[in-house]
């Protein structure tokens, strides 16, 4: 979280402050470094709040809440499987299905997946959102080793995220303009541009309807 990460980053520089007083300044400064990288990333993230609003989503595991908090995100996982997760155990058969319905039924918007806790449960979670055409995002727990530092992860998770859902909101845009607009002449979108049939119909119901 963006409290965690300044509170740390400030109590590490007052600690070797104090254990090494003559290198007081070189601590400061190697803080007001750390605070501009940090300051560029959290405007990103205010940038990410305000394009992409409240955006719900569901998580295999929790590993990157905080973080989707501070972006404005929030969170519909359901709370049966929340319990479980949380306590180690396995998700009741109850609550993984109603996590799949809300996957299939599209109630959320992104699926967030922890990539270092695989199981039987996450993997069919994965797949309900892929063929549901929910969006995917994984994450792992630990920064990983080709990240330089966590100010450099933090920033890539965050560009990676508004890229997803760019893309994401690009396709829902397309299928709608790909939609065939009803003819003029019809304003209830019933006419299939054929006007040799009206004479059989006999002035009769559209059974469609």
């Amino acid at each position: 979280s963006t409290d965690a990460r300044n509170a740390m980053a400030k109590e590490l520089a007052n600690a070797y402050s104090r254990i090494m007083p003559r290198q007081k300044k070189y601590f400061s400064n190697r803080l007001a470094k750390w605070t501009k990288r940090e300051d560029a990333v959290e405007k990103t993230m205010r940038q990410f709040k305000s394009e992409h609003g409240d955006v719900p989503y569901a998580a295999t595991e929790q590993v990157a809440y905080y973080l989707l908090s501070d972006m404005g995100l929030t969170d519909k996982t359901p709370q049966g499987y929340l319990r479980s997760t949380a306590s180690g155990g396995e998700p009741a058969p109850k609550d993984l299905q109603g996590f799949q319905e809300l996957l299939e039924k599209r109630k959320v918007d992104l699926l967030v997946n922890n990539t270092q806790e695989s199981s039987d449960a996450s993997n069919m979670l994965t797949g309900t959102a892929h063929k549901s055409d929910v969006p995917v995002f994984d994450v792992s727990e630990q920064m990983p080793a080709d990240s330089k530092d966590l100010t450099a992860w933090i920033a890539s998770l965050v560009e990676s995220l508004d890229t997803l859902l760019d893309q994401e909101e690009e396709s829902e845009r397309s299928d709608d303009g790909s939609a065939t607009k009803p003819n003029a002449d019809d304003a209830d979108g019933t006419n299939d541009g054929d006007d040799s049939n009206d004479a059989d119909s006999g002035g009769q119901p559209d059974p469609g309807k």
